[in-house]
């Protein structure tokens, strides 16, 4: 039994006594799977450092990316010689990510990991990431983010923050009852639309389609009792909380690229020695990478799981796609500037433009 599968099995076998439905709690935890811890208290190092900084999260419990993070904590342990140490909280212990940037702000704790759209109020140039079908695949992501890094990172110093480093949900795809290929196919379908998601219902807008607006623990319900036909997450949260089970077609076009940031107040960082921050930015980032490896990992694997449970599917035309990319490009003129900001959308299509230039000139 591969890893991903592991998961998602002890979620659903074990006993469950809660008040809220297992579905409703799991979609809860899940959401943050690709950025998290994964136990429901704290968990502490052997001996606490001298400097011991809380972190927050929402997340499954058990999974491979917890274990990610504590040998990340213990390594931070060893590396300043016992002076800097993470005191993680997760399962969420500190609840979801508006509560948890709340307790930010108010020092109740000193970083976390979020997904890009819950900073993007604190750093908007997240959003330019965000536009729906603008990146093709994981390596334009990564050139990108390479060339921006430095910016990104230095708009949240700016507020007060700083980023360890740089986590993804990963790409979000299409799922429906019924193939979704290109714009025709969405016309009199019911679409859920996610609360507080600007540049994905300025897209619905453009389709004109009806937008259904549910909580995410409402969605599976959603599906099953037809209240909603097109919804749209990564594979591997989508199996997870078993909305691939509601769903007959996948559209094999990544719709939009989630990231995250593992932030850090700026004032706490500050408590660390200066000959040690270099150190404890240096290991958190190798930690980092090695949980975006996994969640790629996680999220290939569950693709394929998907598909051989039964959903099919549904790959666009060349021209599919770029009639989605075109309407994309119209519904993101239209966005207020200070939602999403010109300089950094003109940045992030400059890089993809290289990018794409360079890899047709290579050998």
């Amino acid at each position: 039994m591969n890893t991903l599968t592991a998961h998602c099995k002890g979620i659903f076998q074990r006993p469950w006594t809660g008040g809220w439905s297992r579905s409703a709690v799991l979609g809860a935890c899940l959401l943050l799977t690709a950025l998290g811890f994964g136990r429901p208290a704290p968990v502490l190092s052997a001996g606490a450092p001298e400097i011991e900084l809380k972190l927050a999260t929402l997340a499954p419990e058990n999974s491979s990316l917890t274990r990610i993070f504590e040998e990340m904590n213990l390594e931070v342990i060893r590396e300043t010689g016992g002076k800097v140490g993470f005191k993680l909280f997760a399962g969420a212990v500190m609840g979801d990510e508006e509560d948890v940037l709340r307790k930010l702000r108010a020092n109740v704790i000193h970083g976390a990991a979020f997904t890009s759209p819950a900073l993007t109020d604190i750093n908007p140039d997240l959003r330019a990431f965000l536009i729906p079908f603008l990146f093709n695949d994981n390596r334009e992501v990564d050139h990108v983010l390479a060339n921006m890094d430095q910016t990104l990172k230095r708009k949240f110093e700016e507020k007060g923050y700083v980023v360890l480093g740089w986590p993804e949900l990963g790409f979000l795809y299409l799922m429906s009852s019924s193939p979704v290929a290109g714009l025709e196919d969405l016309k009199g379908k019911r679409v859920w639309a996610k609360a507080n998601a600007p540049m994905s219902q300025a897209l619905i807008d453009r389709v004109g389609v009806s937008t259904v607006a549910i909580g995410v623990p409402d969605v599976l319900m959603g599906l099953q009792t037809r209240l909603v036909d097109v919804v749209y997450n990564s594979p591997y949260y989508a199996l997870a909380t078993q909305w691939n089970t509601q769903v007959k077609y996948l559209t094999d076009l990544p719709l939009t690229y989630i990231g995250g940031a593992l932030l850090l107040d700026g004032k706490a960082f500050g408590r660390i020695p200066a000959p040690l921050q270099g150190k404890v930015r240096e290991v958190c980032g190798k930690h980092v990478g090695r949980l975006v490896e996994r969640t790629r990992k996680d999220n290939a694997e569950a693709m394929e799981l998907i598909f051989k449970r039964g959903v099919k599917k549904i790959t666009p035309s060349m021209a599919q796609v770029q009639a989605f990319k075109d309407l994309s490009d119209a519904a993101m003129k239209d966005l207020d500037p200070k939602l999403l900001p010109p300089e950094a959308t003109q940045t992030v299509r400059r890089l993809l433009i290289e990018h794409r230039s360079s890899s047709k000139n290579r050998p």
